[in-house]
Protein backbone atom coordinates (compact mmCIF):
# COMPACT_ATOMS: atom_id res chain seq x y z
CA UNK A 1 0.00 0.00 0.00
CA UNK A 2 1.41 3.26 -0.96
CA UNK A 3 2.39 6.18 1.84
CA UNK A 4 -0.72 8.26 0.45
CA UNK A 5 -3.29 5.45 0.32
CA UNK A 6 -2.07 4.39 3.56
CA UNK A 7 -2.84 7.90 4.89
CA UNK A 8 -6.38 8.07 3.22
CA UNK A 9 -7.36 4.94 4.67
CA UNK A 10 -6.46 6.12 8.11
CA UNK A 11 -8.50 9.22 7.62
CA UNK A 12 -11.02 7.59 6.02
CA UNK A 13 -11.21 4.95 8.86
CA UNK A 14 -10.35 6.27 11.89
CA UNK A 15 -13.28 6.25 13.84
CA UNK A 16 -14.84 8.84 16.67
CA UNK A 17 -16.42 7.14 19.51
CA UNK A 18 -18.59 7.67 22.32
CA UNK A 19 -17.47 4.68 24.31
CA UNK A 20 -14.28 2.67 25.06
CA UNK A 21 -13.30 -0.76 25.90
CA UNK A 22 -12.66 -1.33 29.49
CA UNK A 23 -8.55 -2.02 28.69
CA UNK A 24 -5.78 -0.28 29.21
CA UNK A 25 -3.17 1.09 26.79
CA UNK A 26 0.08 0.12 26.69
CA UNK A 27 2.65 2.75 27.61
CA UNK A 28 4.86 2.03 24.25
CA UNK A 29 1.85 2.97 21.75
CA UNK A 30 0.51 5.57 23.84
CA UNK A 31 4.06 7.08 23.40
CA UNK A 32 4.16 6.73 19.92
CA UNK A 33 0.54 8.30 19.37
CA UNK A 34 2.08 10.98 21.40
CA UNK A 35 5.46 11.40 19.36
CA UNK A 36 2.95 11.88 16.15
CA UNK A 37 1.76 15.21 17.83
CA UNK A 38 5.23 16.28 18.80
CA UNK A 39 6.06 16.28 14.92
CA UNK A 40 3.04 17.90 13.78
CA UNK A 41 3.39 20.95 12.05
CA UNK A 42 3.76 24.41 13.94
CA UNK A 43 3.64 28.26 12.88
CA UNK A 44 7.29 29.04 12.95
CA UNK A 45 8.15 25.66 14.21
CA UNK A 46 7.49 27.07 17.55
CA UNK A 47 5.88 23.66 18.62
CA UNK A 48 4.13 25.83 21.42
CA UNK A 49 2.33 22.88 22.57
CA UNK A 50 2.51 20.90 26.01
CA UNK A 51 0.19 17.69 26.51
CA UNK A 52 -0.57 16.46 29.62
CA UNK A 53 -1.07 12.81 29.25
CA UNK A 54 -4.05 11.60 31.99
CA UNK A 55 -4.27 8.41 32.86
CA UNK A 56 -5.63 8.34 36.58
CA UNK A 57 -9.00 6.78 36.85
CA UNK A 58 -9.99 9.90 39.71
CA UNK A 59 -8.45 12.66 37.98
CA UNK A 60 -10.54 11.16 34.57
CA UNK A 61 -14.10 11.45 37.11
CA UNK A 62 -12.65 14.63 38.18
CA UNK A 63 -12.25 15.94 34.46
CA UNK A 64 -15.33 14.07 33.56
CA UNK A 65 -17.22 16.69 35.61
CA UNK A 66 -16.10 19.80 33.49
CA UNK A 67 -16.64 18.47 30.27
CA UNK A 68 -19.94 18.98 28.16
CA UNK A 69 -19.47 15.00 27.35
CA UNK A 70 -18.47 13.49 30.64
CA UNK A 71 -19.68 9.96 30.39
CA UNK A 72 -17.64 9.47 27.17
CA UNK A 73 -14.19 10.76 29.53
CA UNK A 74 -15.26 8.44 32.11
CA UNK A 75 -14.57 5.68 29.74
CA UNK A 76 -11.24 6.36 28.02
CA UNK A 77 -8.46 4.98 29.67
CA UNK A 78 -6.38 7.83 28.38
CA UNK A 79 -6.43 11.46 28.09
CA UNK A 80 -4.26 13.97 26.28
CA UNK A 81 -5.19 17.49 27.16
CA UNK A 82 -3.19 19.82 24.49
CA UNK A 83 -2.47 22.99 26.02
CA UNK A 84 -0.65 25.85 24.48
CA UNK A 85 3.06 26.51 26.47
CA UNK A 86 3.51 29.74 24.90
CA UNK A 87 0.67 32.15 23.38
CA UNK A 88 1.91 31.86 19.83
CA UNK A 89 2.63 33.88 17.09
CA UNK A 90 0.41 36.33 15.71
CA UNK A 91 -0.54 35.58 12.31
CA UNK A 92 -1.04 38.47 9.22
CA UNK A 93 -4.38 38.02 9.76
CA UNK A 94 -4.33 39.10 13.09
CA UNK A 95 -4.84 36.00 14.30
CA UNK A 96 -2.87 33.87 17.18
CA UNK A 97 -1.46 29.89 15.56
CA UNK A 98 -1.92 28.14 18.41
CA UNK A 99 -5.12 27.17 18.37
CA UNK A 100 -4.26 26.46 14.75
CA UNK A 101 -1.02 24.15 15.62
CA UNK A 102 -2.74 22.55 18.43
CA UNK A 103 -5.70 21.23 15.69
CA UNK A 104 -2.72 20.11 13.52
CA UNK A 105 -1.01 18.46 16.42
CA UNK A 106 -4.26 16.83 17.75
CA UNK A 107 -5.53 15.71 14.29
CA UNK A 108 -1.86 13.85 14.14
CA UNK A 109 -2.54 12.17 16.95
CA UNK A 110 -5.24 11.13 15.82
CA UNK A 111 -4.19 9.48 12.73
CA UNK A 112 -1.74 7.86 14.85
CA UNK A 113 -3.91 6.48 16.92
CA UNK A 114 -6.15 5.23 13.78
CA UNK A 115 -2.82 3.81 13.10
CA UNK A 116 -2.45 1.41 15.90
CA UNK A 117 -6.28 0.25 16.50
CA UNK A 118 -7.00 3.09 19.22
CA UNK A 119 -9.83 5.02 18.65
CA UNK A 120 -10.47 8.33 19.67
CA UNK A 121 -12.89 11.43 20.77
CA UNK A 122 -12.08 15.16 20.03
CA UNK A 123 -13.30 17.12 23.00
CA UNK A 124 -13.19 21.17 22.56
CA UNK A 125 -16.66 21.40 24.64
CA UNK A 126 -14.81 21.68 28.43
CA UNK A 127 -14.69 24.72 31.01
CA UNK A 128 -11.30 25.31 31.01
CA UNK A 129 -11.11 27.01 34.08
CA UNK A 130 -11.67 24.00 35.97
CA UNK A 131 -9.32 21.54 33.86
CA UNK A 132 -6.39 24.12 34.68
CA UNK A 133 -7.25 23.67 38.22
CA UNK A 134 -7.63 19.88 38.21
CA UNK A 135 -4.13 19.63 36.25
CA UNK A 136 -2.58 22.31 38.30
CA UNK A 137 -1.80 24.07 34.89
CA UNK A 138 -0.48 27.82 34.86
CA UNK A 139 -3.40 30.31 34.58
CA UNK A 140 -2.04 32.11 31.67
CA UNK A 141 -1.88 28.88 29.62
CA UNK A 142 -4.19 27.86 26.99
CA UNK A 143 -6.06 24.36 27.12
CA UNK A 144 -6.77 24.14 24.07
CA UNK A 145 -8.34 20.57 23.32
CA UNK A 146 -9.01 16.88 25.10
CA UNK A 147 -8.03 13.73 22.79
CA UNK A 148 -9.81 10.57 24.63
CA UNK A 149 -8.20 7.38 23.44
CA UNK A 150 -8.59 3.82 24.14
CA UNK A 151 -9.75 0.58 22.38
CA UNK A 152 -13.69 0.88 20.69
CA UNK A 153 -16.42 -0.83 22.59
CA UNK A 154 -17.16 -2.15 19.42
CA UNK A 155 -17.37 -1.08 15.99
CA UNK A 156 -18.87 2.20 15.39
CA UNK A 157 -21.02 3.29 12.04
CA UNK A 158 -18.59 5.88 10.19
CA UNK A 159 -19.90 9.15 9.73
CA UNK A 160 -21.15 9.54 6.09
CA UNK A 161 -19.43 12.31 4.21
CA UNK A 162 -20.32 15.29 2.19
CA UNK A 163 -20.49 14.74 -1.72
CA UNK A 164 -17.39 16.62 -2.81
CA UNK A 165 -18.77 19.51 -4.60
CA UNK A 166 -20.09 20.54 -1.18
CA UNK A 167 -16.78 20.42 0.36
CA UNK A 168 -14.01 21.21 -2.12
CA UNK A 169 -14.34 24.38 -4.67
CA UNK A 170 -11.37 25.17 -7.68
CA UNK A 171 -9.96 28.54 -8.21
CA UNK A 172 -13.23 30.49 -6.27
CA UNK A 173 -16.13 29.69 -3.87
CA UNK A 174 -18.54 27.76 -6.49
CA UNK A 175 -22.05 29.35 -5.63
CA UNK A 176 -24.03 27.84 -8.60
CA UNK A 177 -25.33 23.56 -8.55
CA UNK A 178 -25.80 22.00 -6.08
CA UNK A 179 -22.74 23.08 -3.25
CA UNK A 180 -24.44 27.13 -3.41
CA UNK A 181 -23.85 29.00 -0.31
CA UNK A 182 -23.05 26.14 1.73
Amino acid sequence: MSVVSRVLSLSRNRQSVRRFADRPIPSEILLRVLECGRYAPSAREDQPWRFVVVQDAMTRHRIARAVFQGDLIRTAPALVVGCARVHSNIAGSGRPSHPIDLAAATQAMVLGAADMSLATAWITGFREAEIREILAIPGDIPVVTILALGYPDGFQRLAVRRDEDLSIAWDRWNTTGSGAGS
